[in-house]
């Protein structure tokens, strides 16, 4: 018996029927070892399967041919319309907008978008196969409901995570954003390297970032220390001393509430840095595609948020760390198809995370 995290499933025969029908025993093809492209892509389009994947990498993406079945290794994802979809840990991109050169879009049928955490808990695998099913052509939306990928607020500060060892918050370096400064002043890189806590209380943070050069290249780190204990502080990568609420000498802020605020008012605005980008090397903080008027992410169809009903997940619904299934259906449009997409599990046969269980199936 193959293992499932290196499996595909798949019809390649037959026009697309007009109405779900229970998922069939699929054929089962073994992956290499290397996980190299699960199958060779037929002349038909891809009509149904499912497939599953080591996605656990926190750096490199895994991407998926869906209108064929398969996955893919484009030389450049950056410059390949070769495929559709993108995994990594709890991210899903679509080929498009802010996330690559292609025109996939997407739609949300939020299936369990306003459930309760409860409900969500409550939830069995049978549930998900129920949703799935249910969904037909009949759920297709205009074209202009479908999204490409853009920018969206951080929807809960992904620059500080719990750390079980020191059973409080912590800094995550790891994550870090593009910035175009107040006033067109240039531009910077800045990550939080540090989190002062006392209980559940913020004292304050350590902010550590690096201007770009009127040469266009990035300068030497720097530490900006903030201090919460009285307030919101306020950050100008230029060097201003002491900016104040209400100028244009200040950039980023951080509030006590854990919130990072951006001098939108003055044209400040950030662009998340890749996860696979080194925050010492790299060299440029002006190329980004665009820059939103809030601390952003990477979102469109398919959420950021792992906190709430309308993602793939919900995570800690019972105060630990599981990853609980919503079982959300999106619609996902290449070209002129359109496929209902469901990622339904997250986890190895062993238990370890960010091995995604993806359902498809082509609605016309």
């Amino acid at each position: 018996m193959p293992n499932r995290h290196h499996q595909v499933a798949a019809r390649r025969h037959g026009p697309p029927r007009k109405h779900a029908v229970p998922l069939l025993t699929l054929l089962a093809v073994c992956l290499a070892a290397c996980e190299s492209e699960v199958a060779a892509p037929g002349e038909e389009s891809f009509e149904e399967g499912e497939i599953s994947f080591d996605a656990s990498s926190p750096t490199d993406f895994v991407y998926l041919n869906i209108a064929n079945g398969t996955r893919v290794t484009p030389a450049d994802p950056a410059t390949s319309t070769e495929w559709h979809m993108a995994f990594r840990r709890f991210a899903v991109r679509l080929n498009s907008g802010v996330s690559g050169p292609g025109s996939v879009s997407g739609f949300n049928l939020g299936t369990n978008a306003s459930a309760s955490a409860d409900q969500i808990a409550a939830l069995a695998p049978e549930d998900g196969e129920a949703a799935f099913q249910t969904v037909t052509e009949a759920d297709i939306p205009a074209s202009s409901a479908f999204v490409e990928d853009g920018l969206a607020p951080d929807p809960g500060s992904t620059w500080f995570r719990f750390d079980p060892q020191a059973g409080t918050l912590v800094a995550d370096p790891r994550v870090a954003w593009k910035v175009r400064e107040s006033s067109g002043r240039g531009h910077a890189l800045f990550r939080v390297v540090e989190l002062r806590m006392e209980g559940q209380r913020p004292l304050g943070l350590n902010i550590e970032h690096r201007r770009q050069d009127a040469d266009g290249a990035l300068g030497e780190a720097r530490i900006a220390a903030a201090d919460l204990t009285r307030g919101p502080a306020y950050v100008g990568f230029a060097g201003a001393e002491g900016p104040r609420a209400g100028s244009c000498d200040w950039d980023i802020g951080v509030s006590p509430e854990f919130g990072v605020l951006v001098n939108a008012d003055c044209g400040a605005g950030t662009f998340p840095l890749d996860a696979a980008r080194d925050f010492t090397t790299e060299t440029r903080a002006d190329d980004a595609p665009e820059y939103a008027d809030f601390l952003a992410v990477i979102a469109g169809a398919f959420p950021a948020s792992v906190t709430d009903g309308g993602g793939i997940f919900w995570y800690g619904i019972q105060n630990n760390n599981r990853l609980w299934p919503t079982y959300n259906v999106f619609l996902v449009k290449v070209d002129q198809e359109i496929h209902k997409v469901q990622v339904h599990d997250y986890y190895s046969a062993n238990g370890a995370s960010g091995f995604p269980s993806v359902r498809f199936q082509r609605l016309r």
